[in-house]
């Protein structure tokens, strides 16, 4: 059975960057796509009329997008659209428990840019079911390489065993990195020895090889290159990301309060987003 993407659309350059990608990956991997548009109530009238205009304008712009992606981007594919009025981040998070795969836009910092999957993209990356795709609306140089976070957690796990699949999909390099740095205590850096220093470095090497085992296996052809930076894990990863062509970081899960939270490394990623970003999830 294919896998299903869903795709936030709103009109704007940001969503229609996610949408060309999403497109590209669904042709890529035959995937079925499903577009979906909301039509934010929060300040519309409740009154039937009002309700019964959105809905048809949150129609008007779907079939907009549905026509621009088979005529305009060329796509061939299984492709359907459901336009909804309500709150975005509920709708999206209720769609996205039947898809694979959920593709937003992301704004650059305009004041009303991206008023729906802009700057909610965060926030909904937060709840949704499945991994979320948040695509940059103006690409940099391309970049080559998926870049991907280790530190041992479940979180990680999911991440690596993704970004591995993308990579070796791609038949590009997989950059695994480790983060680390000494506790900053003022005035106390004189106890940090040369010695302590090299145990750290060795415990890092030991994390990021268990954190990589097995994929030597799973995918031969895939090279796979580990890095240890010496920096905070947002740093870290944005630094080895800038020439990268996808990062992928792992979520804490959706148990309890943290399923509104996507925890620092993550929201920290999203907020610069270097590059296109996807954000796995892990139950």
């Amino acid at each position: 059975m294919s896998e299903k993407y869903l795709i936030g659309v709103d009109g704007s350059d940001h969503s229609r960057a996610a949408l060309k990608w999403g497109l590209a990956r669904a042709t890529e991997r035959g995937a079925t796509v499903e577009l979906i548009h909301v039509a934010d109530d929060s300040f519309l009238s409740e009154s039937v009329a009002f309700l019964s205009e959105a809905q048809a304008a949150s129609e008007q712009m779907l079939a907009h997008e549905i026509e621009r992606a088979r005529t305009e981007l060329g796509f061939s594919g299984e492709i359907s659209g459901s336009a909804v009025v309500g709150h975005p981040i509920a709708e999206v998070e209720a769609a996205s428990k039947h898809a694979d795969l959920l593709v937003l836009g992301a704004h650059t910092g305009g004041k009303f840019a991206g008023s729906v999957f802009g700057t909610r993209a965060v926030k909904i990356a937060a709840v949704a079911h499945c991994p979320v795709a948040v695509i940059p609306a103006e690409q940099g140089a391309a970049g080559s390489g998926v870049v991907v976070g280790v530190d041992g957690s479940e979180a990680s796990k999911r991440a690596i065993a993704f970004a591995a699949e993308e990579a070796s999909f791609r038949g590009v390099p997989l950059v695994a990195v480790y983060a680390w740095m000494p506790p900053l205590t003022p005035g106390l850096e004189y106890l940090w020895s040369e010695e302590l220093v090299t145990a750290q470095q060795s415990a890092a090497e030991e994390s990021i090889a268990i954190g990589t085992a097995g994929l030597a296996e799973r995918y031969p052809d895939l090279e796979v290159r580990r890095e240890i930076v010496q920096a905070p894990p947002v740093t870290a990863l944005l630094q080895v990301a800038e020439n990268a062509e996808m990062v992928v970081v792992g979520s804490r899960g959706r148990g309890g309060f943290s399923r509104l939270l996507l925890g620092s490394v993550s929201h920290g990623v999203l907020n610069a987003l270097p590059c296109t970003t996807v954000v796995t999830r892990a139950e």
